[in-house]
């Protein structure tokens, strides 16, 4: 993840294989929805706040695509790029634990993507039927040129704070 403006993270990781993965054909569009977790802990630089690592996170995706591009037929390769994703049924969603190197403090966090301008991916379906499962994934949200917005939200997890009657 790359930020291009304002605070925001950056890092890169290796996920976890996909286990719970579907894909579902409505021609002319497809929907895929997927969770994942990262392979291990995630050195991290958020702008603002400083290094650190990302302990703990969860991917989670949903993504309606009103047209895509299977040149093999069922069961191969679905190629779609960012016009084609339905604008009101994409969610992307980071959520995690971010641990600041100088002090150990914690931070939740959520990102949340938000409208994509460029980019596109690639779905190969587990088997030819209209549902299935996920077999593999790839997909570029932004680009430099037009990078996708993103809301992060995050917050210090403070001790000592004062219970209230």
């Amino acid at each position: 993840m790359h930020t291009v403006s304002g605070q925001g993270f950056e890092f890169d990781m290796s996920m976890l294989p996909i286990k719970d993965g579907a894909v579902e054909v409505k021609s002319p569009g497809m929907h895929y929805k997927f969770t994942a977790f990262p392979s291990a802990r995630i050195p991290a630089e958020f702008k603002g706040i400083g290094t650190g690592t990302i302990t703990q996170m969860k991917a989670e995706v949903e993504v309606d695509v009103k047209r895509f591009r299977q040149p093999a037929g069922p069961g191969t390769e679905i190629r779609f790029d960012a016009a084609e994703i339905n604008a009101d049924a994409a969610y992307v969603e980071f959520t995690g634990l971010f641990i600041r190197a100088a002090d150990q403090k914690r931070f939740p966090f959520r990102v949340l993507f938000g409208s994509v301008t460029d980019g596109g991916g690639i779905v190969v379906p587990s088997s030819p039927a209209d549902a299935t499962g996920l077999l593999s994934k790839m997909v570029n949200l932004g680009s430099l040129a037009r990078p996708a917005a993103v809301t992060t939200a995050m917050y210090e997890a403070e001790d000592g704070i004062a219970e209230l009657k």
